[in-house]
This record gives structure tokens, C-alpha cells and sequence, in this order.
């Protein structure tokens, strides 16, 4: 045993040397990461995402982003191809790929707020049906979005078509001329007033306010709700109508994910409204959340403007000539259902059919005698104009798949699906017969033909460059590489890793190996967590650029694992939640052990948003589990946040309850004392790191902090004032994410070399605190 032991030391001892090495050559960083350029469309973090080609089939657009640190800003680009030149280079043994035309640059420090990581400053590109110029939103001066026209045949400069300079737009649709678009409300400017509703000049009621309100007036000036309001426009024939948004009635908040809809001609628009009244037989109705269901007595609290996120909304039509609308079916959409399938809509080319996703149909039957199928939300639904009728061509596939995208084949009796499973993008037919709809076992993919595409090759260790492909000639190449500076760079190997729990769930996450990684050596393990969503997506940072940072960490010295969620979770009762994904955790943790791949003693773990609360449940289950941990931005359905934060929050006082078996006051408080993370923080032995973003997610995080800080354990508080949730601005990504590469460090390798001298010194001062 003692000459096993003697024989892999030395191999150990090679390979913190050849760590070494590469670290200071030529090792992947953090400002690597953000200075790379990224595809903002085709989205890098798109599955199967391609180019998109104008109406005439003569130009393929491109958008791309990339960082300055320098600066703190981003820098995003509109580039256009010819076709023509695409299938010349196609078509010619060696030639040399063709240059794309710059159309539009836009820089400046990112302030709009992105819903996902590697976000744009042009956003929501999409090409006129003329094929002569390109629509976005361009990001202006205080976050605000604005409605673009970028001309592609001529030279006049980008027009601004956003009707006046405060509007910021959120979404848009064009067609034949008209504009459909959803801006956000203007809000008042509480600068320097009375918070509430004035007594005099020296005193105000704040009855009803929540503290998102106390606390930022300005952000949060609607004391009804802390929601934006959105308002849904229209522009044509020159003229401009708010089609939804008087009389205290808002295009729904929860509705922003889905994309507008206008037929071919321009005169009628599917959008989004929030329902008037739920019916008591939408009770029937099945949602993969059980806390929540569609009771009517579960929702009477909520605002039914559309401004609550948690207020059902349904698909509308409008008819932009009269100006009138009426819904779509008589059934709500399935967002609140949380099944993870897309909401879209698209017209056929001879605007008879409607194809949408994400609803439920109407329950035509009595309660007692309801279709199985109907209480199950609809994935894809065809509804027939002239009819007036709906049907759906495939339920939600929840939680084995997810439904990404749909539209016409190019017949109006052909539809097409796409659903994500496991991180990669699978296709399915449908084809019309008289009333019914069928899949087509075979498929000839009649899309594809006599057309070009522009998509995405990339790995899990291999950054993304942009292939054309000749789908006739199956013949395609390489046409751009916008990280040339990035080839020299020895990536750690990168790879899809599965493994089960106790329970016989099957987990599956994104494994990264330091460069000169050594078979038979252990290595110190970090856990990143919130998802694992594309399997040929390269693994830069991870699930989010806040806080994550997987190939730098490998780097580093460390092996990363980027776990999935687990999908099913939101199907189990709320109280067992965190414990599912700490289950998911430590199996993680066995089988990287057993397959000799980790040292179990130098394990850590990050959390961020909603994981947050997983990770500090798991510190207080396997107290010597972790050696590190970083907790940032997010939820711990915890006693202090309740009383803080549900106050006059329905939505957020259901979730804590639910999570916790009952209120945290009189006969529930006993289960909040036995669930509630923050009432066994004396159980927690990890050091940890704390990443707050703005004023309420500090105070979110104080209690935590304090009671930590209060038992003399290490705590390492870190704040980002301006930063947004899913981190954008170059300097607040390097905060977060350098700061956890080097926290780590210092924690798991023991390495302080590239580590700033004051930080190391305040760890230092923690690492005393340990028993």
C-alpha cells in the first residue's frame, strides 16, 4: 500500500508542476472570457440556432457582442452576408471565406436588463418584409430600448421609428407596414418626493407599500405592485394606437417571453391578454407546479391588470382595422403551468391557421366528465380562423422534453416542432388530415432543401465559429472565427457526465478537466449549478455569468461540474424541494470519487438565484461536505426575507409558505423553525462567500451574513451596486467571477500566487476562524 502511495505522489507532484506551467502561459481567464466575441444571433446559447435569411433569400444577418473591461462597456455589431458570395465560396475548392458588410455598431456600458447571459446592446434582429432593410431594438442612453431600422440595400444611416425618446420598447413585430410593439409604461419620477401617499411635506402613508417601494422609489414606483406595467402599440397607416394599456388594463408581465404576431397582410396581430375572470372549471386544470393551480380562491389576491406575473393571461386576437379583439380559445396560456415550452405564434402563409404554443384548450364537458388530455397543457395548437375551433397537435412533454420552436412546413398542412432534450434539439412532423393531425414517422426535410444555412459549430471545450452549409451539395465550411486570439489557449477537456442518486434519478452536468489534467491524480472539485442546458454550448463559464466561471477554474487547477436543475422538481411538494437537489449534490460528489476523479476533502460549491437556496440547505445537511462556498443573488425561502419582502407580496408570501408547510407566525411557526434554513445556520462549518447585487438582494442577504458573522465563523460579503441579476457589465462580471476563481483557489488548491495580496490577507483572517 505504502509503495502505491510513494508511486502516485510523484504523479501528483507533476501535475501541480504542469498546472503551474500552464498558468502562466497560456492558461483561459476571466477577461478572456468576457472580452471573447459572442454570437448574440444566431445565439450562442441557442441549440440548433441559425442566420436569418431576408424574405428574398439575398442576405443572411449576424449579430455579435463582445466585452472591453477597459471601458466597462459592450460592443455589438449587425453584419450582413451575400447569399450569393456564401454559395461562391460553397462551390470553390480553397476559396477564402467572404467578408460579411458592417451595418451598424452600437457601445456603451450595458443597462437594459437581459434576460440571459452574454446579452446584446441589439436585440430581437429580425428582417422587414420588404428584404430591404433589418428591424431591432437598439439600446439607448438609461437602459431604454429602441425600434430601429437598419436600411441593408442603401446607404442612409439607421432610422429611430420609436415614436418618442422615453419609450422603451420591449418586443415588436412587423408585416405588409405595420408595427406591432409591447413598451414598457412610463413611470412617474419619485426622485426627492414623498415616499407613499403625502400627509404634508414632512410625513406620508406607506400603508400597503412593499419595501422594493421604500427602498427604491425610483426603480419601483407602482405601489400596487413591484412589476413594470407594459403597453401594447400599434403603428399603421402612419398612425399610432395603444392598443392595450388604458383604462388600468397592461399587456401581461408574464408575458414578455412571448414573441407578437401579425398575419401576412397586417391587419390582425395574436397577442397577449390577462384574463377577465377564471372560470371554477379551470380548477381541472393540471400544472407542473403543486403549489400553485388555477382555483380561483389560490388567485383572488393577485392584481389581474396583467402587471403580477402570477396572474393567468390567455391569446388574443385583434382585428387592427376595427379595433377590436376577442380571445383566442377560452383557456388560459400554460406559463404559470411552468412546463418550459416556448410561446409563440405564427400565421399560415394564407392566413387560415394559427399555429401557438403554450396553452390549455377549453374544457368542453362537464367538470366530472373532463377529457384526461384536456386537463394536460397543449405544447402546439392549431386553431382554424374560419372554424373558429382549436386543437392541439401535441401535449407538453414536460419534464422529459421541451418544446423550442414551431412553424409551417412549406405546406400550411405540415407543422414542425422542436424540442430541447438533454441539451440538444430533436425534430418532429405533423401532418394534416382532414380535422386530425399526425406525426410522420419519416421525415423528408423539405425546409432545407435549395437553401443555404448559417449556423454554430461549437463544443463543450470548442468556442463557437460561424459554418455555411449547401444543403443541396451537403458541402459546408468554416466562414467565421471571431476569436482568433483564443486557438492557442489548451482548454481543459470538457464533457457530458451522467450519474444517479439514491433514488434512482439520473443527473447529467457538464464536466470540465484542468488543461494538463492526470489520470490518477484527484483534484479539488467545484459544483456550479442552475442548469445545464445545451450540450454542445462551449462551456466558458456556465449556467449564467454570475459567478460562474468553469473553464477558468479548470485553469485553475480545479474540476468543474456544471449540474443541471433536476427537472422534475417543481413536481414534488415545495417542503421537499432543496432536499431533491441536495440529493443531487452529494451522489455528485460519490461518483466523482469513485471514478478517481476527486479529492471528497476539497469540494466546492457555488449557488446563485434560486440555488442559492439549495447550496445553503446542503451546507447545513453535510456540514463537512464542502470546504468552500459561494451563496449569490438569490432566495432561501428564510424567516427574515418573509417578513421583509412578503409583506403586501401575495406571490412571494404563497411561495414561502408553501416551502415551509405553513405561516411564519402562530401555529406554522414551529415548521418554519424546523424548515427554515436561517434557524440552522449554527450547523454550517464552510466558508463562505456572499455576492450581493443591489441594495434589496444585500438586505435579502444580511441575515445569513449577520448570524454567521455572529458565531465567528468565516464570512466573505462582497457588493455590486449596479449590477444586474444575470451579470452583463464587464467590471461586474469580473468582480464576481475572478473573485470566485480566486476564492477557490485559495480555498481548494491552497494557491496564492495569482491571487490579490488584500484579499488574500482578508481570507487569511477567515481561514483562522476555522475550528
Amino acid at each position: 500500500m505504502k509503495s502505491l502511495v510513494w508511486w502516485l505522489l510523484p504523479i501528483c507532484v507533476c501535475c501541480r508542476a504542469m498546472q503551474a506551467q500552464t498558468e502562466k502561459d497560456h492558461r483561459f481567464s476571466v477577461a478572456l472570457s468576457i472580452e471573447m466575441t459572442t454570437f448574440s444571433d444566431p445565439y450562442t446559447r441557442d441549440p440548433g440556432a441559425t442566420s436569418k435569411v431576408s424574405p428574398d433569400g439575398r442576405y443572411f444577418v449576424v449579430v455579435t457582442t463582445r466585452g472591453m473591461l477597459s471601458s466597462n462597456r459592450l460592443e455589438s455589431r449587425v453584419l450582413v452576408y451575400s447569399s450569393r458570395q456564401v454559395r461562391n465560396y460553397l462551390q470553390e475548392p480553397g476559396g477564402v471565406p467572404p467578408m460579411p458588410h458592417p451595418l451598424f455598431t452600437r457601445s456603451k456600458v450595458p443597462e437594459a436588463l437581459q434576460s440571459n447571459s452574454y446579452g446584446s446592446l441589439i436585440t430581437s434582429v429580425q428582417w422587414a418584409s420588404d428584404s430591404a432593410s433589418l428591424l431591432a431594438l437598439v439600446e439607448m442612453p438609461q437602459g431604454r430600448r429602441h425600434l430601429y431600422r437598419i436600411c441593408v440595400t442603401c446607404h442612409r444611416p439607421a432610422t429611430d421609428l420609436t415614436p418618442q425618446p422615453e419609450v422603451d420598447v420591449q418586443s415588436f413585430s412587423e408585416s405588409s407596414g405595420t408595427i406591432a410593439y409591447v413598451v414598457e409604461s412610463q413611470i412617474a419620477n419619485h426622485k426627492g418626493n414623498a415616499i407613499g401617499q403625502p400627509i404634508n411635506a414632512r410625513a406620508s402613508v406607506i400603508t400597503g407599500t412593499t419595501l422594493f417601494q421604500f427602498l427604491e422609489p425610483e426603480r419601483y414606483p407602482d405601489l400596487e405592485n413591484v412589476g413594470p406595467s407594459y403597453e401594447l402599440w400599434t403603428r399603421r397607416n402612419g398612425q399610432t394606437w395603444k392598443v392595450m394599456g388604458d383604462h388600468g388594463r397592461y399587456f401581461p408581465n408574464g408575458a414578455r417571453s412571448f414573441h407578437l404576431a401579425l398575419s401576412p397582410d397586417g391587419k390582425y396581430l395574436i397577442a397577449a391578454q390577462p384574463v377577465e375572470e377564471i372560470p371554477e372549471s379551470w380548477s381541472n386544470y393540471k400544472t407542473s407546479l403543486t403549489m400553485f393551480s388555477f382555483r380561483p380562491d389560490s388567485l383572488r389576491d393577485l392584481d389581474r391588470s396583467g402587471r403580477s406575473r402570477n396572474w393567468p393571461w390567455q391569446y388574443v386576437i385583434l382585428d387592427l382595422e376595427k379595433k377590436t379583439s376577442q380571445p383566442l380559445v377560452a383557456a388560459p396560456s400554460s406559463f404559470l403551468s411552468n412546463n418550459g415550452d416556448a410561446f409563440e405564434a405564427v400565421w399560415s402563409k394564407d392566413e387560415k391557421r394559427i399555429l401557438f404554443t403554450g396553452t390549455y384548450l377549453p374544457l368542453e364537458r362537464s367538470a366530472s366528465d373532463v377529457d384526461t388530455d384536456l386537463r394536460n397543457p397543449c405544447a402546439a395548437a392549431i386553431y382554424e380562423i374560419a372554424e373558429r375551433r382549436a386543437s392541439c397537435i401535441a401535449f407538453t412533454h414536460f419534464p422529459k422534453e421541451y418544446l423550442r420552436h414551431t412553424e409551417f412546413e412549406d405546406s400550411d398542412q405540415e407543422v414542425r416542432l422542436d424540442w430541447l432534450r438533454d441539451g440538444a434539439i430533436h425534430t418532429e412532423l405533423y401532418q394534416q388530415s382532414g380535422r386530425a393531425w399526425s406525426q410522420q414517422t419519416e421525415r423528408a426535410d423539405t425546409r432545407q432543401e435549395n437553401r443555404l444555412t448559417l449556423s454554430l459549430h461549437q463544443d463543450l471545450d470548442s468556442p463557437p465559429e460561424l459554418w455555411a452549409a449547401d444543403n443541396v451539395t451537403h458541402t459546408s465550411k468554416p466562414l467565421l472565427d471571431p476569436n482568433p486570439q483564443v486557438r492557442r489557449i489548451h482548454f481543459g477537456e470538457a464533457r457530458v457526465y451522467r450519474w444517479k442518486d439514491r433514488s434512482g434519478y439520473v443527473w447529467r452536468g457538464g464536466l470540465v478537466l484542468p488543461p494538463d489534467y492526470v489520470p490518477g491524480c484527484r483534484y479539488p472539485l467545484v459544483i456550479q449549478t442552475h442548469g445545464f442546458y445545451n450540450e454542445k454550448e462551449f462551456l466558458a463559464d456556465g449556467s449564467f455569468t454570475t459567478g460562474f466561471a468553469a473553464q477558468p477554474l479548470a485553469a485553475a487547477g480545479m474540476i468543474v461540474l456544471q449540474m443541471e436543475d433536476r427537472a422534475d422538481r417543481f413536481t414534488y411538494p415545495p417542503t421537499e424541494e432543496a432536499a431533491l437537489e441536495v440529493a443531487g449534490f452529494k451522489s455528485a460528489i460519490e461518483h466523482l470519487k469513485a471514478d478517481g476523479l476527486i479529492d471528497e476533502a476539497r469540494v466546492g460549491i457555488i449557488g446563485f438565484s434560486r440555488t442559492h437556496w439549495y447550496v445553503e440547505s446542503a451546507l447545513i445537511d453535510c456540514p463537512h461536505c464542502f470546504k468552500a462556498a459561494t451563496l449569490i443573488d438569490g432566495v432561501d425561502q428564510s424567516y427574515v426575507s418573509d417578513i421583509l419582502f412578503a409583506a403586501n407580496m401575495p406571490s412571494t408570501a404563497m411561495e414561502d409558505k408553501a416551502a415551509n408547510g405553513g405561516k411564519p407566525f402562530g401555529p406554522g411557526l414551529q415548521q418554519w423553525v424546523e424548515r427554515a434554513p436561517g434557524f440552522h445556520l449554527d450547523k454550517i462549518m464552510t466558508p463562505i462567500r456572499i455576492e450581493a447585487i443591489g441594495k434589496l438582494s444585500a438586505l435579502g442577504e444580511w441575515e445569513i451574513y449577520s448570524l454567521l458573522t455572529r458565531q465567528g465563523k468565516p464570512v466573505d460579503f462582497i457588493y455590486i451596486p449596479d449590477g444586474q441579476h444575470i451579470l452583463q457589465a464587464p467590471l461586474d462580471r469580473y468582480a464576481s467571477q475572478q473573485g470566485n476563481v480566486d476564492w477557490f483557489r485559495f480555498w481548494l488548491n491552497e494557491g496564492q500566487a495569482h491571487i490579490d495580496a488584500k484579499e488574500s490577507a482578508r481570507w487569511e483572517k477567515l481561514r483562522k476562524m476555522l475550528p
